[in-house]
């Protein structure tokens, strides 16, 4: 099994700062916010470049309405358990496009990912990761 050091790094950030808050900090909350005018940028460039096509923009999206796409592409998909109310809300919503069948098929899902202290350690020159030769703390994969 892979070790776990990006998780173990925003646990001990985390405790740190008393919190999340320390991880979701104003520089990210300003990029959550930016990510979402431009998804809403984007949906205004397709109905200019596209005007045959029907587009709409959405904060969010339920796990409902998301297993039983899966399931109508293969039963053995969308077979998690989840709570019924619950959702999906990317920092940047959804763009969906109406297809010739009156269905809405997903055509961008934005998300921002501005965590972490990545860029206040380049400001001060500081490197990262397990050598301390890194600007990025980078994600472990498994």
């Amino acid at each position: 099994m892979a070790k776990k050091n990006q998780s173990n790094r925003l646990t001990s950030q985390q405790k740190e700062n008393t919190g999340a808050t320390g991880i979701f900090g104003s520089e990210a909350k300003k990029h959550d916010v930016l990510v979402g005018d431009i998804s809403k940028m984007a949906l205004s460039v397709l109905q200019e470049e596209y005007p045959q096509l029907v587009f709409r923009y959405r904060a969010s999206i339920s796990k409902e309405e998301i297993n039983k796409a899966l399931q109508a592409v293969d039963k053995e998909l969308g077979q998690t358990l989840f709570v019924a109310e619950s959702n999906i809300k990317p920092d940047g919503g959804l763009i969906e496009v109406q297809d010739d069948k009156g269905l809405w098929r997903v055509v961008l899902v934005s998300e921002a990912k501005h965590q972490g202290k990545d860029i206040e350690n380049i400001q001060r020159g500081i490197k990262v990761g397990v050598n301390n030769d890194q600007d990025f703390m980078v994600a472990e994969t498994l």
